[in-house]
C-alpha cells in the first residue's frame, strides 16, 4: 500500500468529515453560533491528519523526534487555519460573499483552529504516555 493511500485511509476521513459538517452548517440558520465549533473541529481534524502525514512520509523526510513531530504538526495545522482565513477573505473580495465580518471574528477563528490543534496534540500525548507505560509494564 502506498504511503498516500495509507494516510488517506488512516486519517483522511477526519478533514473530510469536518468539510461535510461545515457544508451542512453553512445552510443552517444557526451558522453564526456554530462558527467557533466549526473552526475548532477543523483544527482537531487537520492536526490529526498532519500527525499521521508526518508518520506516513517519514521515509521521505526522515524520522522526527517526538518534540519535533508535535511542533511541526501544530505549526502546520495553524498554517492551514491561516490559509483557510485567506480563502474566506478571497471569497469575500472576489465573489462578494460575507463570510468574514470583522477582524475580531477572524482572530477568534484562528484561535479556535489553534485550540483544536492543541486539543488533538494533548490527547495524542496522553495516549502515547499511557501506551508507553502499559508496554513497559507488560515487558516486566
Amino acid at each position: 500500500m502506498t504511503p498516500l493511500l495509507r494516510l488517506l485511509l488512516r486519517a483522511g476521513w477526519a478533514p473530510l468529515a469536518v468539510l461535510i459538517f461545515h457544508q451542512k452548517i453553512m445552510r443552517a440558520p444557526w451558522r453564526q453560533q456554530l462558527d467557533f465549533v466549526m473552526h475548532y473541529s477543523g483544527g482537531v481534524a487537520i492536526s490529526f491528519f498532519l500527525w499521521h502525514a508526518l508518520d506516513c512520509f517519514a521515509h521521505r523526510f526522515g524520522q522526527l523526534t517526538p518534540f519535533a513531530r508535535y511542533l511541526f504538526t501544530f505549526a502546520l495545522a495553524c498554517t492551514v487555519g491561516l490559509f483557510w482565513e485567506f480563502a474566506e477573505l478571497f471569497s469575500d473580495v472576489v465573489y462578494g460573499t460575507h463570510i468574514q465580518h470583522s477582524v475580531r471574528e477572524t482572530m477568534r477563528d484562528l484561535i479556535a483552529d489553534a485550540t483544536g490543534a492543541l486539543t488533538t496534540l494533548t490527547l495524542t500525548w496522553i495516549v502515547r504516555c499511557f501506551t508507553t507505560k502499559r508496554q513497559a509494564a507488560a515487558a516486566d
